[in-house]
């Protein structure tokens, strides 16, 4: 192919409609993308990835449907998912919040939990704003060639997300104006590559409330810092996603 043609597709739907012959049938806004967008014709070829690390290819069969080339069961490519798991909790800001799902995902992000802190602007997720992030992810995905989509979770309240984190988790909670805060870049040094989960946390444009950094003090998680500068809250998020990834991949070097 002169040009890598990505389709996203979820993988549900991979098993569910795939007929016996590796032929699906596309939804409307996925042919209109592939003829009328990607200018594809009869036969030619796209690379159909499931967002779970499998990628295959597939050509054009007709005005609506697509056709794998090798079975299902027998991808072209396979890839199994770094660890540990790179993630971010962000307080969702009232502006960028879309820009920053776009970059975190085409950095490396694998979990991304929006949260509502006390000085949080946006106080409520609804479900028509959770599809509209799952889009932008999907596309992401697919504009960043990636083969494993990363997890957009349901929005949670900072308490109750804290309540309910797994233990075999490392935990950065960035915050400023504070004497003893690590550098993110040591912290990250510091942080075996054998945990399960890396998150770092990253809190409203009006700072945390007090009590909310003592919940997060008390329930182990390292204050760092992101910079010298205080950063909005979507420049903090793009950048703790680029320290950990560019941290996980040079741990893996070694």
């Amino acid at each position: 192919m002169a040009e890598k043609i990505r389709l996203f597709i979820d993988p549900n739907r991979l098993i569910d409609q795939l007929d016996t012959n590796g032929e699906l049938e596309l939804t409307s806004h996925e042919s209109h993308y592939l003829s009328r967008v990607m200018r594809l014709r009869f036969e030619d070829l796209l690379e159909v990835i499931d967002g779970k690390g499998h990628l295959w290819i597939a050509k054009i069969v007709g005005k609506k449907n697509i056709k794998l080339i090798n079975s299902f069961d027998t991808p072209n490519q396979k890839l199994s998912r770094d660890k540990p798991l790179i993630c971010i909790a962000v307080a969702i800001p009232k502006k960028g919040f879309d820009n920053f799902l776009q970059m975190s995902c085409e950095i490396g992000i694998d979990v991304i939990q929006p949260i509502i802190s006390i000085r949080s602007v946006v106080k409520e997720c609804n479900n028509e704003k959770m599809i509209r992030y799952q889009k932008i992810i999907s596309e992401s995905v697919e504009q960043s060639e990636r083969l494993w989509c990363p997890e957009v979770r349901q929005t949670l309240k900072f308490a109750d997300w804290v309540n309910d984190l797994p233990s075999d988790s490392q935990i950065g909670f960035a915050t400023t104006r504070n004497n003893d805060l690590k550098d993110c870049v040591d912290w990250l040094k510091e942080t075996s590559n054998k945990v399960n989960q890396i998150w770092v946390v990253i809190g409203p444009e009006g700072g945390w409330n007090k009590n909310e950094e003592t919940l997060a003090f008390d329930s182990g998680f390292v204050g760092i810092s992101i910079g010298d500068n205080i950063l909005r809250t979507s420049t903090a998020a793009v950048s703790a996603c680029q320290l950990m990834t560019s941290w996980r991949r040079l741990k893996a070097s070694f």
